[in-house]
């Protein structure tokens, strides 16, 4: 008979590193963290403005996180890994609906993105997987499958290449040479070239070509001065696509303690509670780094002027080195994004609808970033995004989407004339 786990080991394995961290327990329906006696000694800060170094436990306080505190709900997949691993769940269990988080995060096991992992980690069920095969195009028929409701029969596979990743579009990790466009779903491969990237397919009913304007928004990103990893476009025949980006989570074969603003506030991403102003002073307080602020400015900017109102608290992390210093990570999902009732999900001193220029000077200057620098940092950003509206006419993108986003963009230029 199944007998849901009841006690979790969490490790961290940053830059070759295994320690335990401590362990999470049921306390009825709900998992209780505790640190361990020796983490306490000597252990890193790993979520130091929620969860810091103490011998009380910790409870979560969310149901969308299935109540873990904050650290940990970093770990769990959002839309697609869940939907997988509820598929796979009803499909192999009689007893599925006694699943609880913890057997999540022991099916994670040590595939977590960041540095944590679980213990004991569960297979898939004694499933016999060969994941060494599969293309990206066999990858986008079986996820557009699963998205429309039907079955599949490689519903393990799926869970093991693109289960853990957070995001509601379909995912797979990888090992991807840009060179020599090697590419493989075993992350075991010792193919020295290859660096681990993420793959991004598009949602149900969503044209290929968002891959492509993702990737565009990506180059247009790096022009706009931020840190924006390496990526590429894939073209997989006439209906399928995909959108890569390297992981800043692995840095030479080694793990990184990563750790959203959702998961390093201890909040619920799918609720506007955050505004940019929160934003840079989490950004100071972690980083003690001027620079680093003004690089967070620079991504409101981009996100403003761009239109990606889809601007939670799960899109903006920290990553922390092996000494324990927090830095900011590159940036991820820059999309168009035409937000919920036209808003962004961070306001702007106030305006999340159309927020202008002058609510982007007033931000720089409640963050202590002087006017001229603020300045020059939405004219650079300004300045690419009129190049942009040339760019994104040279490529096969949809045409209602392509009209839309020049429209926004063309209207979010205007509010950030000079006033």
């Amino acid at each position: 008979m199944y007998q849901p786990i009841s006690i979790i080991n969490i490790y961290y394995q940053g830059f070759g590193d295994k320690r335990l961290i401590g362990k999470l327990t049921m306390d009825g329906r709900r998992p209780t963290f505790g640190y361990d006696a020796a983490w306490l000694t000597d252990g890193l800060e790993l979520s130091p403005i929620e969860m810091p170094l103490r011998s009380a436990p910790y409870y979560g306080t969310h149901a969308s996180s299935h109540y873990l505190c904050g650290l940990l709900s970093d770990s769990l997949p959002d839309g697609w890994g869940m939907l997988l691993m509820d598929r796979f769940f009803r499909k192999t269990m009689s007893h599925a609906t006694s699943i609880n988080v913890l057997d999540r995060l022991a099916y994670i096991g040590n595939s977590a993105m960041g540095a944590l992992s679980f213990e004991p980690q569960q297979d898939l069920s004694g499933a016999d997987i060969d994941i060494n095969d599969f293309t990206l195009a066999k990858l986008a028929a079986a996820n557009q499958s699963i998205l429309s409701g039907q079955d599949s029969n490689i519903l393990a596979e799926l869970i093991v290449i693109g289960g853990s990743p957070q995001g509601a579009r379909p995912k797979a990790l990888v090992l991807y040479d840009e060179a020599t466009e090697f590419i493989t779903t075993d992350l075991k491969s010792e193919q020295p070239s290859a660096a681990p990237w993420l793959i991004k397919f598009p949602a149900q009913s969503e044209h290929k070509s968002v891959c492509l304007l993702e990737s565009i928004y990506a180059d247009m990103a790096k022009q706009a001065g931020l840190n924006m990893p390496a990526h590429h476009y894939f073209d997989i025949g006439e209906k399928h696509a995909a959108f890569g980006v390297e992981r800043f989570d692995r840095m030479d074969n080694q793990r990184v303690h990563t750790h959203t603003l959702a998961g390093l506030l201890d909040i619920d991403f799918r609720i506007p509670s955050l505004d940019y102003l929160q934003y840079l002073r989490c950004v100071r307080m972690l980083t003690q780094s001027q620079v680093a602020v003004e690089e967070g400015f620079r991504h409101a900017v981009f996100n403003v002027i761009f239109n990606n109102k889809d601007d939670h608290s799960k899109n903006f992390s920290f990553m922390m080195d092996k000494a324990g210093r927090w830095s900011l990570s590159p940036v991820y999902d820059l999309v168009y994004n035409s937000g919920m009732n036209g808003y962004h999900q961070m306001d702007v001193t106030g305006e999340a609808q159309y927020p202008t220029r002058s609510h982007l000077l007033k931000l720089a200057k409640l963050a202590d970033i002087k006017q001229k620098k603020a300045q020059a940092i939405i004219d650079q950003v300004a300045s690419v995004a009129e190049d942009f509206l040339t760019v994104i006419k040279d490529h096969n993108i949809e045409k209602e989407l392509s009209n839309q986003v020049i429209h926004d963009i063309k209207a979010n230029l205007n509010r950030m004339a000079n006033q």
